[in-house]
């Protein structure tokens, strides 16, 4: 296989080097040389590293054949971009319009698949109830509604234009600290919490229930989609199917690390209540898909932050 992932960050990076690890052909197309795709193993693959945003690098890669390309860029992300809606929208949209025209002009046959967002399009529910593709979308912020347009934009690709152009709905991926100004992240928070002996903030009860996914499991389900011959529905929710408070996070973490983790009382919004956990069962109707559970997802991030460790799934 020949991928193309457009963004080198906390999703991307992990697509690069599992296409890697399966013998793929891998350019990815970003702003910088992330120090987690410096350090991989050696692999059977080959993977190259083209600086920029994607608009400009896209045309050549797609010249020396792509089967498929992979958006994992574009606006900012839930808590920044309710300050720059704009910015959010012309980054997110120009993005992916750009990639969606260069393969209808230069490589129609590539699939293209758009990473969005199941808890950026989706509203939290007062019931346990599943959110499947068919669900209502209520996107609650401006990253949200750009996902959904987003989406949008690719069906129109699809109707208009005859591409293979699907949107993964993702859930919250976990395995690795991310960056405190994101805004999101709560098992990499409440890591953090352990690591610097600061308080956990939290939002609400801290009873609601959201579906946490562990960052192998996400990069194993979208790479298997990938490889899949047939077409594929214009929209996948990618998550474990199960619930998990914020709560139990918390305390997981804790126990797995052994540090208590203080909890303070922060600001309550409207998602901050209600349940948002994914119906994964279109997904495992495409793949053979086992997700890990959250206790050992998050034991498996606490063994991959002890020095020398690895913490990756064989």
């Amino acid at each position: 296989m020949r991928v193309a992932v457009i963004g080198a960050g906390f999703l991307g990076s992990a697509l690069a080097t599992g296409a890697e690890r399966r013998g793929w052909d891998v350019t990815v197309v970003g702003r910088s040389d992330p120090y987690s795709l410096r350090r991989r193993a050696p692999s059977a693959g080959a993977l190259r590293i083209v600086l920029g945003s994607g608009t400009d690098e896209l045309p050549p890669v797609l010249r020396r054949g792509v089967d498929a390309v992979v958006i994992a860029a574009g606006g900012r992300f839930p808590v920044p971009s309710a300050d720059q809606p704009e910015a959010d929208a012309v980054d997110t949209l120009s993005l992916l319009i750009n990639v969606c025209e260069a393969v209808r002009t230069l490589s129609p046959d590539t699939r293209v698949l758009f990473l969005s967002s199941a808890g950026g399009v989706y509203a939290p529910g007062a019931g346990p109830g599943l959110r499947a593709e068919a669900h209502r979308a209520e996107p609650t912020s401006p990253y949200g509604m750009s996902r959904l347009v987003g989406e949008q934009y690719l069906e129109f690709y699809r109707r208009v234009h005859g591409l293979s152009c699907s949107a993964l709905r993702c859930s919250n991926v976990y395995g690795r600290l991310l960056p405190a100004s994101r805004g999101q992240g709560v098992v990499s928070a409440a890591f953090r919490c352990a690591l610097t002996a600061e308080p956990f903030r939290l939002h609400g009860t801290g009873e609601q229930r959201r579906d946490f996914l562990h960052l192998d499991d996400f990069a194993r389900a979208t790479l298997d989609l990938v490889s899949l011959r047939e077409a594929l529905p214009g929209t996948v929710n990618i998550g474990s199917g199960v619930g998990y408070s914020v709560v139990e996070v918390v305390d997981r973490v804790s126990a797995v690390m052994g540090r208590r983790i203080p909890v303070v009382q922060g600001p309550s919004a409207g998602t901050d209540t209600g349940n948002l956990v994914v119906d994964a069962s279109l997904l495992r109707s495409l793949i053979h898909f086992e997700p890990l559970r959250p206790e050992a997802g998050i034991e498996l991030m606490a063994r991959g932050l002890r020095p020398g460790a690895a913490g990756e799934r064989p």
